[in-house]
């Protein structure tokens, strides 16, 4: 895999960064296997992700987007050998997924006067050739102040993780693919009429909390379940016609549209959620998260943004307004 060229020559690479992920990781996964019980994490550690939803709720919104988005997608979208868009893209492991992530809220990583707040993260599609577009994909990007970007952008190339930075022009060269093209078709045809937003979304923003109670709960599972959950998968899907409503958590009101959730991936290879690793551990964990209150929705929690009403469909970070 390509290196991530040094941003300047003082910060750290998304490469080291893993190194140094799975290093800690190696020695964290090692000395828990010497003991199961949940009393040797951290209290904390019990609390599901602020991000959690219903396996039931993400089929529903999975079956949504394969429904009425991708096949508008797939008419649109090829790669290099004519193959036809998709509707997932996958980490090689855990460790890798980690090591991102804790790149990309790392202030460390960037300019002294960056505050990370949180993620951007931008639907996209490849420039292929005439009359379309390459596979749906996902472009990544730190924020501060406030959710501006910081114009560091990292992509899924060729359903693969890119460590390389990708150039500015080429981030907006993507986004420009999807506005103009999968976007337009999507606003067109497969929105919630009674629903205020009227375009398809452009990107999901996660605050920096959502990101690390994700990158907590990777930890956990290997911690616990290091036997059984190997990976990381991003699955593009779609809110339903309906609230989901979910025992004290806020009602989400957006409908039919594109978001994207995360989900565990067992060894096997099948997606997995947190109440299928463990119902019984599940159950005690959804206890103690309602019994100390946290609010959350789901791995697609972040505030998905409609088009920017300015026309310049290429345009970075203008649409949190």
């Amino acid at each position: 895999m390509n290196y991530l060229k040094l941003i300047d020559l003082g910060r750290k690479t998304i490469g080291q960064t893993l190194l140094m992920c799975i290093i800690a990781l190696i020695f964290t996964a090692c000395e828990g296997r010497q003991t199961t019980t949940l009393a040797s994490t951290k209290a904390d550690s019990l609390l599901l992700p602020r991000t959690y939803i219903t396996t039931d709720e993400s089929n529903r919104r999975e079956d949504w987007f394969n429904t009425h988005k991708l096949p508008i997608i797939n008419d649109l979208t090829i790669d290099d050998t004519g193959d036809p868009g998709m509707n997932k893209l996958n980490f090689n492991n855990l460790f890798e997924a980690i090591g991102f992530l804790n790149f990309l809220i790392d202030n460390k990583s960037y300019n002294d006067q960056d505050t990370i707040t949180g993620v951007r993260v931008y639907f996209a599609s490849p420039t292929i050739k005439q009359g379309k577009c390459g596979k749906l994909t996902l472009i990544f990007s730190p924020t501060s102040n406030g959710k501006h970007d910081i114009k560091n952008y990292y992509a899924f190339r060729n359903g693969k993780l890119d460590e390389k930075m990708l150039e500015l022009d080429t981030a907006k060269a993507w986004v420009n693919n999807y506005q103009l093209n999968i976007r337009e078709k999507l606003s067109d045809s497969t929105m919630d009429p009674k629903d205020t937003c009227k375009k398809e979304t452009k990107h999901i923003w996660f605050s920096k909390e959502q990101i690390e109670s994700i990158v907590e709960e990777m930890k956990y599972q290997i911690k616990t379940h290091g036997d059984s959950v190997e990976k990381l998968g991003v699955r593009f899907i779609s809110y339903t016609d309906k609230d989901y409503v979910f025992k004290h958590f806020p009602i989400v009101r957006h409908h039919q549209r594109m978001t994207i959730c995360f989900t565990f991936i067992n060894k096997q290879g099948k997606d997995v959620g947190i109440e299928q690793i463990d119902s019984a551990e599940f159950q005690k964990r959804l206890d103690y998260t309602i019994k100390n209150k946290r609010a959350g929705d789901t791995f697609d929690t972040g505030d998905p943004t409609p088009p920017p009403s300015t026309g310049n469909k290429a345009a970075l970070d203008v649409s949190d307004q």
